[in-house]
């Protein structure tokens, strides 16, 4: 039983590990990140936009296997058997690999074709594109060696070791990027600078997980646990494919229906939108393994005071950070990224912050389902999501461009938390509360956030941004003396030391 309630505790001390770590890197990528978009210009960023979003999708090339090795590896590892979580690792790096490579090529070998015919991008950007797609084949299969690799830093919820390798390579890449475009490197340069970062994320994470697991040092393959890898992967991919759609593809599309600009516009709204997620992502690096490990225990209270804890987390997060992102949006944006990204940026990004706040409660359920080992209802929830949100985004885009993306993508996140919210209830039976029972003070703390709605028409951003500042420091101080338990207070007070 302590054990579990150490799990429980280790699961909010690795998350407050994940947030200085994720800060470290925002904080890079604030200062770093207009010296890039002004050496490369609104079409060049645009194409390193696209980059990032094809890297991004190694969760469909790896066969859903880095969730397949955390949850197997988990498993394991809760029972100490540390030869299943190696073979658990080695199986699921092979069914990862072998895909993952295929695709690389394919990107590769169909750089030209995509450039010249897909894309509408400026002729001079044409060779330059094409080096760089080439380029991030390497970082695309890099990536989905690293997802399986930091297996036996997760499960075990060593999250210091975790935030040292991603952060750190995360922050390197972000500095990076601008000084070799500045030293003349270019497009290509700062491509090659985001696929050096993937190959040395795998690499610390294969030295992290031998010394953490010295059983890795001999690999071995299972075929029975890769049938078990395979089924859970199977349904897990097909969702992987779906939510990769879902959760990008307006910027695959904006190039063809808008323009390049219109992508670079949208990109930095989603950025500073999407900058709303860093905690709750770094909660569920440490949740997912904790909800499969909770899950073998036959008391189930444990698991749901842990889901009902994660949804209360999120929604606390999230308000307040949304309040304070569209507050300072128009001005922080024309400081950071110019006045012209402060004019076309600033409506998208109001338009995506409903989306956010969606997607971040949304993934409590998610993962809960995840853990039980249903990915199968995750593939048909993202299915029946695709055809709609295709024809929906292509038309919003092709008429209003970058808020129509917008509009599309936060609409398709709040259908999402829906139906997450849903299955997850019927599957578990836990109910889906995120706010907490203490609604009244709850509600007080959300109406002190109202207040700087009420003062939008000031003219100085100053006093709008300091008023937004005072608003979210009370709404904090609510939560923390009237809404949390006693006992929720005395163990975050507990846990703060630690992490310091």
């Amino acid at each position: 039983m302590s054990d579990r309630r150490g799990l429980t505790s280790r699961v909010v001390h690795g998350t407050l590990l994940h947030l200085g770590g994720q800060a470290v890197t925002m904080a890079a990528t604030f200062i770093a990140t207009p010296f890039t978009i002004r050496l490369l210009g609104p079409a060049g960023y645009g194409v390193l936009a696209f980059i990032h979003v094809l890297i991004g999708y190694v969760s469909v090339a790896d066969m859903g296997m880095g969730t397949a090795s955390t949850r197997f590896g988990s498993l394991a590892h809760a029972r100490g058997d540390d030869e299943g979580e190696s073979a658990a690792i080695w199986s699921a790096l092979l069914l990862a690999v072998v895909p993952a490579t295929g695709i690389a090529l394919a990107l590769a070998l169909g750089a030209r074709p995509l450039v010249e015919h897909a894309l509408r991008l400026p002729a001079y950007l044409h060779d330059p594109a094409i080096l760089c797609f080439r380029i991030a084949a390497v970082g695309f299969l890099a990536r989905a060696v690293s997802g399986v690799f930091n297996t036996p830093a997760v499960v075990r919820l060593r999250m210091d070791l975790v935030v040292l390798v991603n952060n750190g390579t995360s922050t390197a890449q972000v500095v990076l990027v601008p000084l070799v475009v500045f030293l003349g490197g270019g497009l290509p340069g700062a491509v090659g600078v985001v696929a050096g970062a993937a190959t040395a994320s795998a690499l610390l994470y294969g030295i992290v997980g031998v010394r953490l697991l010295p059983q890795m040092r001999r690999p071995r393959v299972s075929r029975e646990l890769m049938k078990q890898l395979a089924r859970f992967g199977g349904a897990l991919v097909v969702s992987m494919i779906a939510a990769a759609v879902l959760s990008n593809v307006e910027k695959l599309l904006m190039p063809r229906f808008a323009s390049v600009q219109a992508l670079a516009y949208y990109s930095v709204a989603f950025t500073l939108a999407y900058m709303l997620t860093q905690l709750p992502m770094a909660m569920v690096q440490s949740l997912q393994p904790a909800f499969a490990q909770l899950h073998i225990n036959p008391d189930r209270a444990q698991l749901e005071q842990l889901y009902r804890r994660a949804l209360h987390a999120m929604l606390f997060w999230a308000l307040p950070g949304a309040l304070f992102i569209c507050t300072a949006a128009r001005p922080f944006l024309t400081l950071w990224a110019g006045p012209q990204f402060g004019r076309e940026s600033t409506l998208p990004l109001y338009l995506l912050m409903g989306g956010v706040v969606c997607e971040i409660i949304g993934l409590v359920p998610l993962n809960l389902l995840i853990a039980f080992g249903r990915t199968d209802i995750f593939a048909r929830i993202q299915v029946s999501l695709l055809v709609p949100y295709l024809i929906g985004s292509g038309v919003l885009i092709h008429f209003y461009g970058a808020p129509g993306a917008a509009i599309a993508w936060s609409v398709r996140a709040l259908t999402s938390l829906i139906l997450f919210a849903h299955f997850a209830a019927r599957m578990s039976g836990f109910r889906f509360v995120p706010w907490p029972d203490n609604r009244r003070d709850y509600l007080l703390a959300v109406a002190v956030l109202v207040v700087p709605v009420a003062v939008a028409w000031l003219g100085s951003p100053i006093v709008r941004i300091g008023v937004a500042v005072a608003a979210v420091a009370v709404y904090g101080i609510i939560i923390l003396t009237r809404v949390l338990t006693s006992e929720e207070r005395a163990a975050l007070q507990r846990m703060l030391p630690k992490s310091a």
